[in-house]
């Protein structure tokens, strides 16, 4: 029977609750090229697209085990000698860990999707925090899960509430995911509050996913693993990777740290089980987790340094536009800007984003994408170029805003 004109193939329901707007509003960035334009990417971040690379040691690390043939697969849970690596560094970070708790993943996005998996049965909840990152409210669209948002209060360093956290748990709710440093405030979370989101997880036993991929990637103050508060009744899973903290994104190098599995040893089986079933993440650069976790700390040292010019200028001249506010980040290197609506004749967050593109050829991620109500006007800036680029944004932003002024 010959195909008629209308769709034979229909994409799964799931996939229509499935957004990624990172990435997603890239395509109006290309048809700016297609004119012949040139667009300044600050919407994903992803640190060599602005000149960073990993540190020497983690690519010789990895270009002689390529050399060396260790081409094939790995065990599914990663090297005995990088699980051991990793285990040993969260220790000294105060994470309570050991390697049988370690899985490495091909990537962190794949050890959030692993935990959730294994975890989540459809309609079951998941708090996440709002605006968060994407990939959560992805895999749980994904998984036909539910989300059970938490705000984040831009009026308090976007610091969530724990009594509102709270007052949303129901029979179903499963996992807490907190993001610190955050993505995409790029705030950093005081002991006292991981500390009341600890207690939350303990009274209502929540397993929590800690997603902690910056947490060397701090200004002032010191991160504090999530973990480390947990004594022995929560159950904890630490996402790290080499993405972020060791500027290597595109090796697809994360893990998870399991925290008190004695109190999820049928869902740690149910880990192994996919681990085992998808063979295992990329072996060459799983050679380069040991020289991570011993690495000097110059190198850390040295990108902190101009990641906080970045950031410097960039909170400076920011909240020197009239019309545009944002917040300090503490880590990260990402900031929340906000474009005053009732001042702007601007419709949404949206609109100003691609206004902003259309006409100065800038590109940010509008806030509603990470979950912020459109008519806010927040909207996130990944300040990862130098800083001559930035003063060229930022000047060029001064001007766009201007003339609606």
């Amino acid at each position: 029977m010959p195909y008629s004109n209308s769709p034979v193939f229909i994409p799964a329901q799931r996939v229509q609750n499935y957004h990624y707007a990172i990435r997603n509003i890239v395509s109006k960035a290309r048809h700016q090229e297609e004119q012949g334009k040139t667009v300044t990417y600050l919407n994903i971040g992803d640190p060599i697209l602005y000149g960073f690379q990993p540190p020497e040691e983690l690519i010789e690390s990895t270009v002689l085990a390529l050399r060396q043939g260790h081409n094939g697969y790995s065990p599914s849970c990663g090297k005995k000698d990088a699980v051991e690596a990793i285990a040993e560094d969260a220790l000294s970070r105060g994470i309570p860990t050991s390697p049988e708790n370690i899985i490495i993943t091909f990537g962190a996005s794949e050890a959030a999707d692993l935990v959730c998996t294994a975890m989540l049965n459809p309609g079951d909840e998941v708090l996440c925090p709002s605006p968060g990152y994407p990939l959560y409210n992805a895999i749980i669209a994904k998984l036909n899960a539910r989300e059970l948002q938490y705000k984040l209060d831009p009026d308090n360093n976007w610091h969530p509430d724990p009594e509102e956290i709270e007052s949303k748990i129901t029979p179903r709710t499963k996992i807490l995911v907190v993001i610190n440093p955050n993505n995409p405030t790029g705030e950093l979370y005081p002991p006292e509050l991981i500390r009341k989101l600890v207690e939350i997880a303990r009274k209502h036993r929540l397993l929590v996913i800690t997603d902690e991929v910056y947490h060397k990637l701090v200004y002032e103050e010191k991160h504090i693993p999530l973990a480390s508060m947990a004594e022995e009744d929560v159950a904890v899973i630490t996402i790290d990777s080499l993405s972020k903290n060791y500027m290597a994104p595109g090796w697809r190098i994360g893990w998870f740290a399991i925290t008190n599995s004695h109190l999820v040893p049928d869902v740690h089986f149910a880990f192994i089980k996919l681990a085992d079933a998808r063979l295992c993440a990329p072996m060459s650069p799983q050679y380069a987790i040991k020289a991570a976790m011993k690495l000097r700390k110059d190198y850390i040292e040295c990108v902190m340094r101009r990641l906080h010019a970045q950031r410097d200028i960039t909170v400076d001249m920011l909240n020197a536009i009239p019309g545009i506010s944002c917040n300090n980040p503490k880590g990260a290197f990402y900031v929340m800007g906000k474009v005053d609506l009732d001042m702007l004749p601007f419709r949404s967050d949206e609109d100003f984003v691609l206004k902003l593109l259309q006409e100065k050829q800038i590109l940010f991620v509008h806030g509603s994408g990470f979950g912020t109500d459109p008519s806010q006007g927040f909207f996130r800036v990944v300040f990862l170029p130098d800083v001559s680029t930035l003063k060229k944004v930022y000047s060029d932003l001064g001007d766009f805003i201007k003339q609606y002024q």
